[in-house]
């Protein structure tokens, strides 16, 4: 869900900048350079497709059910853009926080990075309990939602796909991140 999405991938890049200490405290422009790099292609290898695939297949549920308009967006190219805003959705959050954390890290204040990445986790979990609802039942489209035809986030089908994903994204994160601390 994209209201998940977004603190996590801030998360990332700050997270990813903490891996990437010995880049930037390292001070050659081509270190940090690097670093931003490494992170942007992160974002859109290994956190787009998450939403990506939570989009095509539970478009509704993948934007909190805030409208009907991603019901159907089949011959629908306006709609359809979406896929853009869910691409600049992870990316810039991601350089975002990296950025945050390669200023904080430069200024020696790598606890508070680390503070405010723990807290950006924390804080997905506050939404995840304030989205309880609109979470843990899942429906396609906006329509079955209101109507009620939703089904556990827990059924088997669903939570398989949540456990691929989370495997994907948080494996990669932790692979990325001690590959970066070996880095310099």
């Amino acid at each position: 869900m994209l209201a998940m999405d977004i603190p996590i991938s801030v998360m990332s890049g700050m997270l990813l900048a903490e891996g990437g200490k010995n880049l930037i405290v390292n001070e050659g422009k081509n270190n940090k350079l690097l670093l931003r790099y490494i992170a942007l292609a992160y974002s859109a290898i290994f956190i787009f497709p998450t939403p990506v695939y939570y989009f095509l297949g539970w478009p509704a549920w993948e934007i909190n059910y805030v409208g009907s308009w991603a019901d159907n967006i089949f011959d629908k190219p306006v709609k359809a853009a979406f896929s853009y805003v869910l691409l600049a959705c992870a990316v810039l959050p991601t350089w975002f926080g990296l950025e945050i954390g390669m200023c904080l890290i430069k200024k020696g204040k790598d606890k508070l990075n680390r503070i405010i990445y723990l807290l950006l986790f924390v804080l997905t979990g506050v939404i995840i309990l304030l989205l309880f609802k609109e979470t843990f039942n899942v429906a396609s489209t906006y329509e079955k939602y209101y109507a009620g035809e939703t089904y556990s986030l827990l059924k088997t089908d669903f939570i398989t796909g949540i456990g691929l994903t989370y495997i994907y994204f948080w494996g990669s994160l932790a692979i990325f991140y001690f590959w970066l601390k070996k880095k310099i």
